[in-house]
């Protein structure tokens, strides 16, 4: 395992998702991302004009970068989001980009599971991807919701707690 910063980690990020023949796996725990998602659409959103920010979500669509990268690919992509209740502002907006973008663009599964009901796991405090079950992304955050470093899992590395993560939560998941 080796960690890398965020200026330098999209290279090899880039390359575990591209060798990817299976599946890529992501579980994501914070309740609020607006620093990374700080666009027209989320700040629309925060002003109470839900209609106007759907619209700016589906705006530029054909130029969304994650749109293009993951409905290109042909494998299986499962997105599960740990949530508190009551949600978020940020949270109520990134379930209608669920909607609207990740499952029918992007071809995820997506799933909500209720913190309440994982208690008993050790979850990382922050988001963690599996590629194909054999490496792991796991990202670091900064209080105000800024990803600062990720640690990069090769397939020699121990993912075992990763990989029993995975199997506990696809126990528990109740599809968006």
């Amino acid at each position: 395992m080796f960690t890398l910063s965020r200026e330098k980690h999209t290279k090899l990020w880039n390359k575990f998702w591209g060798e990817t023949k299976k599946e890529w796996f992501k579980v994501e725990v914070l309740q609020d991302y607006s620093y990374e998602d700080s666009g027209p659409s989320l700040k629309t959103w925060l002003k109470r004009d839900k209609e106007k920010s759907v619209r700016f979500m589906m705006r530029k669509i054909d130029s969304n970068e994650w749109v293009k990268m993951a409905g290109k690919v042909h494998f299986r992509k499962i997105r599960i989001h740990i949530v508190e209740k009551p949600y978020t502002p940020y949270l109520k907006w990134e379930i209608e980009v669920y909607k609207h973008i990740n499952i029918p663009l992007a071809k995820e599964e997506v799933y909500l599971i209720d913190k309440n009901n994982v208690l008993d796991l050790d979850l990382p405090d922050g988001d963690f991807m599996i590629f194909d079950q054999k490496r792991v992304v796991r990202n670091y955050y900064d209080k105000s919701g800024k990803a600062y470093k990720m640690d990069f899992y090769e397939a020699n590395d121990d993912i075992t707690k990763f990989l029993f993560l995975r199997k506990k939560l696809l126990g528990v998941v109740s599809k968006l």
